[in-house]
């Protein structure tokens, strides 16, 4: 499978994706688009919109 970093899949499909949509890889891979070492895309969320929840109740949370 190809392992492209967030920013060369955006521009390979002509979208604006952001780390919401994509779980990208905990270490550094080598993008096969631009050849750099970043975070690739390893899959799709399921609900970006429960990510985005999750993410409002624990920033709520760590508040207190």
């Amino acid at each position: 499978m190809a392992e492209f970093c967030l920013d060369c899949w955006n521009k390979l499909n002509g979208k604006n994706f952001t780390e919401k949509d994509y779980i990208l890889s905990g270490e550094l891979d080598l993008c096969e688009e631009c050849g750099e070492w970043k975070p690739v895309i390893v899959r799709t969320r399921r609900c970006p919109a429960l990510y985005t929840l999750r993410t409002w109740l624990r920033s709520k949370l760590r508040r207190k």
